[in-house]
């Protein structure tokens, strides 16, 4: 049966700096707890693409603060396994990553009128009145350095701000996503590089999540061209949700429905899991029809275990991005400067063998600080 999209409509989409400095909600449960996250694409002054993705969290049930960032440029391609019918994601590892835990209650939410600074460790966001979040952090370990700003356009999709959104039963929460532009420089072992792209950020206050719902599968993507963009998920156990800005007119659609199909699935050694390479999204609403292509050019592994996990999680970054947008009157226009990215969670549907099959003794890496939370 087909499910509509839930299309989450409150009743100003307008974002303020109430939702900005949201802290824990009174509503919260087992497994609340708090982010603001941005994920981007960008390209460098050397002539590079980027993909970097950064979020301080405070995980309520754990009593840990955290800010986690990776970065890489490297891509990869899909070969042929020799030994079965499969092909494998021969995807390099993330160029560079890090992540820092601190006691509950060490990240800081400052508060003004003009403007909200959250600040733990060597990681600062502050999220001002005029529609921008500007980053500055740190890995002195490692020599690098992220200096941007996100600038929000049109408006978000909102997960709940006069009351939560059930994603799944217990997966509840508060917040917005939000696809705009990039700009800003990293440094990168003393090398400055001035870069501009799209990205999304997130604020998400959750007033309990479950990561074995989610995992029923779970697309959480975002895509931005210069005429249109916009962001969408779907919980094949909960909602489906989406919003879509045309820049033409100003146009916001915060309600319609969508169709992703996933294609050129892959084993994905990191993840011990397969992955959709190719992504085609259609997006239906009053003003028209969107549809886009999306080819995945390298991914990032986050919460896994030296075993493969019952509910992996990736983040599939697009090099290509391709679509078109169909007004009502019929008319086709070619969209232009794609950029975007998917997250997915899912739940390990087949056996264990795979990963030794496809990927031998090398098919899991280990993350230290495995968090239950997320």
């Amino acid at each position: 049966m087909k499910r509509k999209s839930f299309s989450k409509v409150v009743n100003n989409p307008e974002v303020t700096l109430d939702i900005e400095g949201h802290g824990i909600p009174e509503d919260a449960r087992d497994a609340a707890f708090l982010d603001w996250l941005c994920s981007f694409v960008a390209v460098g002054d050397d002539g590079k693409q980027y993909w970097f993705g950064c979020s301080p969290l405070i995980l309520a049930s754990e009593d840990k603060d955290l800010w986690h960032y990776e970065l890489c440029w490297d891509t990869g391609e899909v070969i042929q396994s020799p030994t079965s019918i499969y092909k494998v994601a021969d995807f390099p590892p993330v160029n560079i990553t890090g992540q820092f835990v601190y006691p509950g209650g060490t990240l800081k939410v400052e508060k003004s009128d003009t403007q909200v600074r959250v600040s733990l460790g060597n990681f600062q966001v502050i999220c001002k009145d005029d529609k921008s979040w500007h980053y500055t952090l740190e890995d002195e370990a490692k020599g690098i350095k992220a200096e941007f700003v996100h600038y929000g356009a049109g408006y978000p999709l909102w997960y709940g701000k006069e009351a939560p959104s059930y994603l799944t039963q217990h997966s509840i929460a508060y917040g917005y996503n939000w696809s705009g532009i990039v700009e800003g420089k990293l440094t990168i072992h003393g090398r400055e590089i001035k870069i501009k792209g799209r990205g999304v950020r997130e604020r998400y206050i959750a007033v309990d999540s479950s990561a074995a719902e989610i995992g029923g599968w779970e697309d959480w993507m975002w895509f931005h061209f210069d005429e249109a963009f916009g962001s969408l998920y779907e919980m094949r156990l909960g909602l489906k949700d989406m919003v879509l800005n045309v820049v033409d007119g100003k146009q916001y659609f915060p309600a319609g429905d969508f169709h992703i199909e996933h294609q050129e699935w892959v084993f994905f050694p990191a993840l011990g899991a397969f992955i959709p390479t190719v992504y085609k999204v259609t997006m239906e609403t009053e003003g028209g029809v969107l549809e886009y292509t999306a080819h995945v050019a390298n991914a990032t592994v986050w919460g896994v275990t030296g075993k493969v996990p019952d509910n992996p999680v990736a983040t599939l970054n697009w090099d290509k991005v391709e679509g078109t947008f169909t007004g009502k009157d019929g008319h086709k226009q070619v969209l232009t400067n794609g950029m975007g990215g998917v997250s997915i969670r899912q739940w390990k549907p087949y056996p264990s063998l795979f990963p030794v099959d496809l990927a031998g003794s090398n098919a899991l890496h280990t993350a230290p600080n495995k968090l239950n939370t997320l």
